[in-house]
């Protein structure tokens, strides 16, 4: 049924009971309205995976890819639906254990941004390691991000999230969370993507002999980031959630501070030699002006009716 409905017109919205597939601006946001308890009470295993291959016990892939391009550089988005989960680890001394609610579901990355990317939108490449394309961008700062987001949304005909007031000499951006463009992903929606629905320590593993498969970081002395995409994902979809580049997020470090305060970066990098630092909890707090070969980013869109 969706490889049928991928040929429609892109202009065109389908509906039936169960599934609603939305066409807007040369990407498709697909939806589900049956969970997968509903599918699995509604239909027998063997009908639902016919449908839709390694649903029947978990959330299918296929179901929350979002395609998105600018131009002729494609990239993915993937839905994460509302719920709750377990924000934390015991081990963290400033990210405790503690039930978060997502309130709302939103559109998360599969990848980190790539070079190509963000010099298609922003007209240049900052990198320290151009070394393809696909690699991902990093010496971003927070603030740079924030400016790739906007601009990306008013390339794709989106409503900014982002706005600053004229006079202000700081980093005193606001989001309008209720906006339907490009923004950075809030703390809490990086973690639970990178979560996915288990207890895992790492994003796609909880055992330390496996990670090498899933995070890209200095086991054995690696000196850049690889291509995205190239580690193996997560149970929602996502890569690189652990190493390969450090992730800017919306958040302060510290809830208090001022305008100038430390946002958080999430996921560790290339270069991390100690593994507890890529842990899905760990957090890190940087200057939102601070650029570094081992931080980049993902974006994020609040899906809004």
């Amino acid at each position: 049924m969706l490889e049928n409905l991928r040929r429609k017109s892109l202009t065109k919205t389908y509906h039936d009971p169960i599934h609603q597939v939305h066409f807007e601006l040369g990407y498709a946001r697909y939806e589900n309205h049956l969970s997968i308890e509903q599918y699995k009470q509604r239909f027998s295993k063997e009908k639902i995976n016919e449908s839709f291959p390694n649903t029947f016990n978990q959330v299918s892939k296929e179901f929350r890819l979002s395609p998105c391009s600018l131009g002729k550089i494609g990239f993915n988005m993937i839905v994460c639906l509302s719920g709750s989960f377990t924000m934390g680890h015991e081990d963290q001394s400033d990210n405790k254990p503690r039930t978060v609610i997502i309130d709302r579901p939103f559109l998360l990355g599969e990848t980190e941004i790539t070079q190509e990317l963000y010099e298609k939108v922003m007209k240049e490449n900052p990198s320290e390691f151009p070394l393809s394309p696909q690699h991902p961008v990093e010496r971003v700062s927070w603030e740079d991000a924030i400016k790739f987001c906007n601009k990306l949304s008013k390339l794709q005909g989106l409503d900014l999230c982002y706005t600053k007031k004229s006079n202000s000499l700081d980093f005193g951006w606001h989001c309008n969370f209720t906006k339907n463009g490009y923004r950075l992903p809030r703390e809490k929606e990086w973690e639970y993507a990178a979560k996915a629905g288990t207890e895992n320590l790492w994003a796609g593993t909880n055992e330390r002999t496996d990670l090498t498969k899933y995070a890209r970081f200095n086991e054995s002395l690696n000196e850049s980031a690889l291509p995205v995409g190239s580690k193996a994902q997560n149970e929602w979809g996502f890569y690189d959630m652990s190493g390969n580049v450090w992730e800017w997020c919306w958040d302060k470090y510290n809830p208090k501070g001022g305008a100038d305060a430390g946002r958080v970066n999430r996921g560790g990098g290339w270069n991390t030699s100690d593994v507890s630092v890529l842990c899905s909890a760990f957090r890190n707090g940087t200057s939102p002006d601070f650029r570094r070969d081992t931080l980049g980013f993902r974006v994020a869109r609040s899906i809004v009716n």
